[in-house]
């Protein structure tokens, strides 16, 4: 049988990758990619700026003698007019230099500070991904198998759930049952590097990742299920029934991956997603990812430090949205066929 989509119009054949339509493609998103960036970066800088709060004032405590104050702000360039640091800035950026910390750190590279801490982000947020999808995929393709039947009810009660508990409370829940009822050490919070072992390294990591993970496995499920549904409705579904094709080759070649098709894009997101719900939830468990060096920066004022992390998410954004449509180009040949739409 001739693969179809989800719309009911059967996929056209030709060859599975053609590396023209994908230069192309990456071409035209990385010129789009660069106004958005620059927006992006004015947005975040003018934010950052007229929030209250004053890092110097914050770095000398109680100690506020008047010329002092004014002496760092000039040395720090704070006294400069904003468009004037904005440029300032933007130039480093370009450069590859992210800024030194005012307050977090003082004098250190704020490069350096997010590597540091990156690996752990990262680690969360695959860790948070792979749990909600081991949940998400095989549980809306059982849901919309068995729509209207106990099962389905019961999923859709628990993916209500989750969409409505917030993670940074059920990881309060599951620090209160594991590290205080059940008295588990990695129960309680904390990291433990890689170095030190994988075990225990998972084993402090698999609580933040559950709390991070379980919202996005409830989204992906209701997406996943409704794609099944909205796939299984379609003629060719119902065409290869009637020419007696086994009911588990239909599901596996024709209907999941149909369905898959938007289902990428709830994915893509979540990735997204994740990187901005870890700054939540690494405070909770206490991690010492990037999350966490964004809460220290909001806190002690540091420009340098929110500016540079809340940029890295937004090119990480753009970036995940530049796989999800090359994965759309694979998914679906139509746009390698037809170009971009």
């Amino acid at each position: 049988m001739e693969p179809a989509l989800g719309d009911g119009n059967p996929v056209p054949q030709g060859p599975s990758f053609s590396w023209a339509w994908m230069i192309a493609f990456l071409s035209k998103r990385l010129l789009l990619a660069i106004p958005t960036l620059l927006v992006a970066s004015f947005l975040i800088f003018s934010l950052v700026h007229i929030a209250p709060g004053d890092p110097i004032q914050v770095m000398l405590g109680d100690f506020q003698d008047p010329e002092l104050i004014a002496r760092l702000r000039h040395e720090m360039g704070l006294d400069l007019p904003l468009f004037q640091q904005y440029l300032h800035w933007l130039g480093n950026i370009v450069r590859g230099d992210l800024g030194i910390s005012i307050t977090v750190q003082r004098g250190a590279s704020v490069t350096d500070l997010i590597l540091q801490r990156f690996a752990v982000t990262v680690e969360l947020a695959l860790l948070s991904l792979t749990i909600a999808l081991l949940i998400a995929i095989p549980t809306g393709i059982v849901s919309a198998l068995r729509q209207n039947k106990l099962s389905d009810h019961i999923s859709r009660i628990i993916a209500l759930l989750g969409v409505s508990i917030p993670n940074f409370f059920l990881g309060i829940l599951l620090i209160l049952f594991v590290g205080v009822y059940l008295r588990k050490p990695w129960g309680a919070g904390g990291y433990v590097p890689l170095s030190r072992g994988l075990l225990k390294n998972l084993a402090h990591m698999f609580l933040p990742a559950v709390a991070l993970g379980t919202a996005y496995a409830a989204i992906i499920m209701r997406m996943m299920r409704s794609a099944m549904l909205d796939t299984m409705s379609r003629d060719f579904v119902r065409t290869a029934r009637a020419m007696g094709i086994a009911p588990g080759d239909i599901v596996r070649r024709d209907i999941v991956k149909n369905a898959l098709i938007p289902v990428v894009t709830v994915i893509g997101n979540s990735i997204g997603y994740l990187l901005g719900g870890s700054i939540v939830t690494e405070t909770v468990f206490r991690l010492p990812g990037v999350g966490n060096l964004v809460i220290m920066g909001v806190f002690r004022r540091d420009f340098p430090v929110i500016q540079a992390v809340v940029l890295i998410i937004v090119v990480v954004r753009i970036v995940i949205n530049l796989v999800v449509d090359l994965t759309y180009g694979f998914l679906d040949p139509r746009i390698r066929y037809g170009g971009e739409r």
